[in-house]
């Protein structure tokens, strides 16, 4: 069943409303009209209800026709179909009108009940089509906008292995001459430095490679993910377990304190992001300093944190971390190198799995990264003892 067209009636003058109603009446045209005898009264009840097709008169007293017409356009989550009533035959300010939005320009000394209702019906017909072929804009420009931040993903990738794999490879090439040559002179000192920096240049490549095929796949990776109950303290115990060495190494105190604690969450995803934020902390916190990972319920969700006491950040660099076309490499504290693709895998991770990651820094005094998870939704019921008891 057809819904009546809402048609709301601004002008001035009793007598054309009149005129206006009677044709409408005549029409055959299914509609609900309501009256306004001025300007500032019909935007008061165009701001109070829904209208389909508005007849505004050009002359009303008091106001600006062409900012009332823009006024009455440009309401949001509206689609009015504007049509201009004149006792002026002028051709230039129809077309004035209807470059300003208006759909039609009728003469009232013309205005019949036939001639009106099919104003109306073309009006509604092309607002519509305007607006399915502003969506198709709006659409084709998203995915335009969704195809050049893939190419330029796809051209930032290029650029990181073009430049980053290389220098670890030509260490690799470079060092492995010399090695052969300190062999043949037997060399011992030179054959275990150069066997180090060898060891030094494939472990730098490995973990290039490791984080640009881990992002990679996460880009194509389209299919939902599925959260289940994960013991956190568990999930961070294995990944300080993995960063014992190497903070061990700089004399670095990684403290836990996420007892009892269950998100829900995607265990490998969870467990990716914990072992990178780790690893950054280790990288950058100077000898002697400290690591804390937490987990807090606070209401339905748990707030994940990764501080560290290590050299921090300005606010620029904090701002860019989360860029990939501002990627940059910093070394550690103790000359570490990364590939800088870490925290961008970190982000896209916690936001498959619904979250947010955040950073605060501070120059000198460290940087903490915090998510926040959902927590079971068991954990998020009140006990039946305790509801009876308050």
């Amino acid at each position: 069943m057809t819904n009546p067209t809402r048609i709301l009636l601004i002008d001035d003058d009793a007598v054309d409303r009149a005129a206006v109603r009677r044709a409408l009446a005549k029409s055959g045209l299914k509609h609900t009209l309501t009256e306004a005898s001025g300007g500032e009264e019909g935007l008061l009840l165009a701001s109070e209800a829904t209208f389909d097709c508005v007849l505004l008169d050009y002359r009303l007293p008091g106001i600006d026709t062409f900012a009332l017409l823009k006024t009455l356009l440009a309401a949001e989550g509206e689609a009015r179909a504007v049509l201009m009533l004149t006792g002026e035959a002028d051709p230039e300010l129809a077309t004035r009108l209807m470059r300003a939005g208006a759909l039609d320009y009728l003469d009232k000394a013309e205005v019949t009940p036939s001639g009106l209702a099919r104003a109306i019906r073309f009006a509604e017909a092309r607002r519509a089509f305007q607006d399915e072929l502003a969506a198709a804009r709006r659409e084709a420009e998203a995915k335009s906008l969704e195809l050049d931040t893939l190419n330029r993903q796809k051209s930032l990738l290029f650029s990181i292995i073009a430049h980053d794999l290389r220098n670890p490879f030509q260490a690799l090439l470079g060092l492995s001459e010399v090695l052969g040559k300190a062999v043949a002179a037997r060399e011992p000192a030179s054959i275990e430095r150069r066997a180090k920096g060898i060891h030094e240049a494939a472990t730098q490549a490995y973990a290039l490679l490791e984080s640009l095929f881990s992002w990679a796949s996460l880009q194509m990776y389209t299919m939902a993910v599925t959260l289940t109950d994960v013991d956190l303290e568990a999930v961070t115990n294995e990944v300080v377990r993995g960063a014992a060495e190497a903070a061990s190494d700089k004399g670095l105190t990684i403290e836990v304190s996420c007892g009892g604690i269950i998100v829900r969450a995607q265990r490998d995803m969870l467990t990716t992001v914990l072992r990178n934020l780790v690893g950054n902390a280790v990288k950058f916190t100077l000898p002697g300093g400290t690591i804390s990972v937490a987990g807090r319920q606070d209401g339905d969700d748990v707030e994940i944190s990764v501080t560290d006491t290590g050299v921090g950040m300005p606010p620029g660099k904090v701002d860019d971390l989360f860029r990939l076309d501002r990627r940059t490499t910093t070394n550690g504290t103790a000359g570490e190198r990364g590939s800088g693709l870490g925290l961008l895998l970190c982000r896209d991770l916690v936001e498959r799995q619904g979250a947010v990651l955040t950073v605060t820094s501070a120059l000198d005094r460290g940087t903490t990264f915090r998510f926040r998870l959902p927590a079971p939704l068991v954990a998020r019921q009140v006990p039946a003892s305790a509801a009876s008891a308050s």
